[in-house]
Formats: structure tokens, C-alpha cells, sequence
């Protein structure tokens, strides 16, 4: 929401001050600053596309809900769909389900020599083989705190799926970083999914997984660096 207050204050900033400063000396040396007024117009329709988006994405939440024969997926994939795609995963169609995080918010920080205060929250990336081809669904939880979490990992290996983990986040907010072709583009090819351990729940595991997701991309990133050629 800051972001997008400094957008829209940058946006009538370059609007703004090149138009009074041309109504206030009327001097034709002035006439470059028309540059800063369509920046600004083009700064104003993007910061208006951005609302909106945020808008319509708050409005229209993708669900999914877990049952005894598999999972209830609807989702809002597409901005302004007219309606979501429902789907029914059954247990023998999921491939596997990889934890990760998604970036629920950055705060930029101007005092203690600034930087940026990332917060964010679990997700779960559900692959699965439905009409010949392999697709993803992924679950947003609110919070690291979310009890819903632990309920959907103690189904999951009840129901004997494949967990996995990366500290890859691939998604902000309730949006993907990634197309779902380059999300299911990466899960094929990574190397950096590291297995979720077959006991306890998220919290117990989160900061132990991280710690072991850096040590083992670590490790891929070096035999990338002797694999190269000399």
C-alpha cells in the first residue's frame, strides 16, 4: 500500500509541477518538461493498473480444501475471469506437494542504514497429473502461525504423498512470481527441492529446513562452478 501512495505522490509530482511551472512562466524553454507529464501520465495508468489488480485479486480468493477422496481446488488464475476453475484432485492423481514461502509483504526501512523487512507466509505447491499432462495448484496459508499448516501436512503423509521443501519463494501475496508453465518449468528441472522430514509440523521444521535448503544449493552452486569448463 506504501508502494503504491509513492507511486501515485511520484506520478502528480511529474504531472503536477511541469504543468504550473509552465502556466507560471509561460517561457517555451519549458516545453521539455512535457516529457515528465507523459511520464507521469504513464506512471498514473500503471500505479491505476495495480490498484485495480490488487482490488479484483482481494475479492476473488482461490481455495482449496482438503477431503477424504483428495483435494477441492477453486481458483481465480486468470484477472478479471468471469468465473474460477474448479478442480477435484483425487489422492491417486498428486504427484507431490512441495512447502514453500510466498512474500506476503516489504517494508522498506530509511533508519538503521535502511534495507528491507520481508514478511511471509507458508504455501504449498500441489503437482499433480490430471488429462495427460502434469499441473499445479498451489495453497496460500495466512500465516507461519496457521494451524491449518500442520492439518494439511498430517493429510498429506497420511494419504502417503511425496513432501518436498524450497526456500524458492515463487510467489507475492497471492500472486505468482512465475507463470504456471515456468512454476511447473522449475519443479521439473530444479535440483534444490530437499525432502520434508516424515515427522512434525511446520514451525518445528521451517528454520531447520531453511538452514538445510541453503547448505544443499550451496553445495549444487559449487559443483556447477567445478563442472564448468577450463
Amino acid at each position: 500500500m506504501v508502494g503504491l501512495f509513492f507511486l501515485a505522490v511520484l506520478a502528480g509530482l511529474f504531472v503536477g509541477v511541469p504543468v504550473y511551472l509552465m502556466i507560471a512562466f509561460r517561457s517555451p524553454w519549458l516545453l521539455f518538461t512535457l516529457v515528465f507529464v507523459a511520464a507521469g501520465v504513464l506512471l498514473l495508468v500503471k500505479t491505476v493498473s495495480l490498484v485495480r489488480r490488487g482490488a479484483w485479486h482481494a475479492r476473488h480468493r482461490s481455495t482449496c480444501t482438503l477431503h477424504e477422496a483428495g483435494i477441492e481446488t477453486t481458483e481465480w488464475s486468470t484477472v478479471g475471469a468471469d468465473a474460477p476453475v474448479r478442480r477435484s484432485i483425487p489422492w491417486a492423481d498428486v504427484a507431490s506437494v512441495v512447502a514453500s514461502y510466498r512474500t506476503v509483504r516489504r517494508i522498506i526501512l530509511v533508519q538503521n542504514g535502511g534495507g528491507a523487512l520481508t514478511e511471509s507466509a507458508p504455501v504449498l505447491h500441489v503437482l499433480f497429473d490430471q488429462d495427460g499432462r502434469r499441473q499445479i495448484a498451489s495453497v496460500h496459508f495466512s500465516s507461519h502461525q496457521d494451524p491449518a499448516v500442520d492439518t494439511w501436512i498430517t493429510e498429506l503423509r497420511k494419504h502417503g504423498v511425496e513432501l518436498g521443501y524450497t526456500a524458492r519463494a515463487l510467489s507475492w501475496r497471492c500472486e505468482t512470481y512465475l507463470s504456471t508453465e515456468a512454476q511447473l518449468g522449475y519443479f521439473a528441472t530444479t535440483e534444490e527441492v530437499i525432502p520434508f522430514p516424515a515427522t512434525g509440523g511446520w514451525l518445528e521444521n521451517a528454520v531447520r529446513l531453511e538452514n538445510r535448503w541453503h547448505r544443499h544449493t550451496g553445495r549444487l552452486q559449487e559443483q556447477a562452478g567445478t563442472d564448468l569448463p577450463r
